[in-house]
């Protein structure tokens, strides 16, 4: 038993991830302890509620974007432009909360 480290956990795992687990402890370089606690560790958690808000609104930017392409196929594009400008804004602002998570 490894005094600095006493604490032990288990998970199961299908033959599929078990095998996925193995080729990338492998190709890593580092044994399985080390690879482990370097995935867990090494990493930000990103939040349940968080991720499924950001996938909220990438739904509703896709929303509009189908709603703005139905409108401007039907030849209202010079209507469209504040409402693609706003989607815009709004797909930057995701995209930069995206990349502060990760």
């Amino acid at each position: 038993m490894n005094r600095s480290r006493p604490n032990k956990i288990t998970f199961r795992l299908s033959d599929t991830e078990l095998q996925e687990l193995r080729e990338r402890i492998k190709q890593s370089g580092f044994n399985e302890q080390q690879f482990l606690i370097r995935a867990v560790f090494s990493r930000k958690m990103i939040e349940k509620e968080t991720l499924q808000e950001l996938i909220f609104h990438l739904r509703k930017i896709g929303v509009n974007c189908n709603q703005i392409a139905k409108s401007c196929n039907s030849g209202n594009v010079a209507f469209e432009t504040d409402r693609i400008d706003q989607v815009i804004t709004t797909l930057e602002y995701t995209c930069q909360s995206l990349r502060r998570l990760v």
